[in-house]
C-alpha cells in the first residue's frame, strides 16, 4: 500500500509516495513524458496547470501505466487535488480507490443521464 504526501517547502510543492509496508519513500515522477500541463511542477487546492500534472502523476503512478491516468485524470483533479487546501497533505492507495470509484459512477450517470435526454 501507499500514502501520497504533498508539502510545500520555501514556496515549492514537493510530492512524495511512500511505501507504508517498508516506510520508504521516493519522489513522485511527475509523468511529463506522457503529459506535459506543468512544467514548472506540482500544485493543488485549484483547478489548473499544476493540479493537473499532480492528478496525472499520481494516477499513472497508482495504476503504473499511463491509460488508464489519462483516462481519470482530469476528473481526479477536479475531485480531489483540487480540494487539497492545506500546506502539507496525505492521500492513502484506498482513498484513491474510494474517489475512482465516485467519479466512475458519475461517470455512468452522466452517460444514463444524456442518453435518456436524447431518446426524449
Amino acid at each position: 500500500m501507499t500514502t501520497y504526501v504533498g508539502v510545500r517547502h520555501e514556496g515549492r510543492a514537493i510530492v512524495s509516495v511512500v511505501d507504508r509496508e517498508t516506510n520508504c519513500a521516493s519522489m513522485l515522477d511527475a509523468g511529463r513524458r506522457y503529459v506535459n500541463h506543468s512544467p514548472t511542477g506540482f500544485e493543488w487546492g485549484y483547478l489548473g496547470s499544476g493540479p493537473a500534472q499532480l492528478a496525472f502523476a499520481i494516477l499513472l503512478d497508482h495504476y503504473g501505466a499511463p491509460g488508464p491516468a489519462l483516462l481519470f485524470y482530469q476528473d481526479f483533479k477536479e475531485h480531489v487535488i483540487a480540494n487539497f487546501n492545506a500546506n502539507r497533505w496525505e492521500l492513502t492507495t484506498e482513498e484513491i480507490e474510494t474517489a475512482l470509484d465516485r467519479i466512475r459512477i458519475l461517470r455512468s450517470r452522466s452517460q444514463t443521464e444524456a442518453t435518456w435526454q436524447s431518446s426524449t
